[in-house]
């Protein structure tokens, strides 16, 4: 599948984009649409067949366990943020896990002030779904951490500390106080600007992607294996990247105006751009956690992933990179 990604790439045809404030969506279509043979968290949770909880033989910051009690393959997506246990975290990496099994997830804090359960019931004490992705910067960082230390550990291992001060520092520039220093708060205090942004963007007939552009430049790039799929994840989508939107928003200096809005041909241009950097940018393939393969991306500017099974693309993600300079990784376990 290494060799076929970059095909992929270019047969992606993009749509007629939608802005809403500095939040732009140009929509991507493929002729890869599946009926999904998996279930999502989400679907899995309302279903009561999947289970994300401490590890049984005692909480890891860096692993959880999901207990799929399924007949069906159950796929997690790289940045979905689980709320509740002992902590918040978010997925480390997106995964494929067979039906009826049990498989360590990794993953990072995103609530470095809490290591407590909140509730006595064993039912309550599992992780519930949140209703957006970790945001797109964030997702960025630990994407290109784990793809450094996938090179040099061979595990899917984030940076823990890069993790917790990246939260502190957008949470003190979007005026968010939590006691436990959840990124939650974020969300709950930008919550009417985001949930204006969720009401702008909708999904057109057979789109399995999107991609993110905040003011001039693109933030990220979402495909799915469906277009049911990615029409459940929209709304979760739309909320990690409006953070961001609105977080850049509010550090343009005193006075300095808003940025024009693109028309159309612009944006097009624009994610085009980005598309075809991806393609041309580094690529490599590893085991996945369970089951398929991860193809890595990277370049000084992009870094990415994609979950591959059975020669179809699961989830592929993308960034624009923060990264100006090569550094160290912390590894925690």
């Amino acid at each position: 599948m290494n060799s076929t990604l970059p095909t992929f790439l270019r047969t992606l045809r993009m749509g007629e984009s939608t802005s809403s404030g500095n939040l732009s969506l140009v929509p991507v279509f493929h002729e890869q649409n599946i009926e999904p043979d998996y279930i999502t968290f989400e679907e899995g949770l309302k279903s009561k067949l999947l289970e994300v909880q401490e590890l049984e033989e005692g909480a890891s910051v860096n692993d959880i366990l999901l207990r799929n009690k399924s007949d069906q393959l159950a796929l997690l997506f790289e940045g979905e943020e689980f709320l509740g246990a002992q902590q918040n975290r978010i997925l480390n990496v997106s995964i494929l896990a067979k039906a009826r099994s049990k498989q360590i997830l990794l993953v990072s804090c995103v609530e470095a002030g809490r290591w407590h359960h909140e509730h006595k019931s064993p039912d309550d004490q599992r992780f519930k779904v949140a209703n957006r992705m970790h945001y797109a910067r964030g997702r960025a960082m630990e994407n290109s951490a784990v793809s450094m230390n996938l090179d040099t550990q061979k595990a899917y291992r984030g940076n823990q500390s890069r993790v917790w001060h990246d939260i502190e520092e957008k949470s003190g520039r979007l005026n968010a106080q939590s006691p436990t220093a959840a990124s939650d708060a974020m969300y709950a205090a930008t919550e009417t600007s985001i949930e204006e942004h969720v009401r702008t963007f909708t999904t057109a007939p057979s789109q399995i992607g999107s991609i993110f552009v905040i003011n001039d430049e693109v933030a990220g790039l979402e495909i799915y294996a469906s277009a049911r799929t990615h029409k459940q994840m929209l709304p979760r989508l739309v909320r990690s990247y409006a953070l961001d939107a609105i977080d850049a928003d509010r550090q343009r200096e005193n006075g300095e105006d808003a940025l024009s809005k693109y028309d159309a041909v612009q944006l097009g241009r624009t994610a085009e751009a980005f598309v075809k950097r991806l393609e041309n940018s580094w690529i490599k393939q590893f085991d996945g956690l369970c089951l398929g393969q991860n193809i890595s991306f990277k370049d000084n500017r992009i870094t990415g992933s994609a979950l591959v099974h059975r020669d179809r693309i699961l989830h592929l993600c993308a960034f624009a990179s923060q990264e100006t300079r090569d550094e160290p990784i912390e590894l925690h376990y």
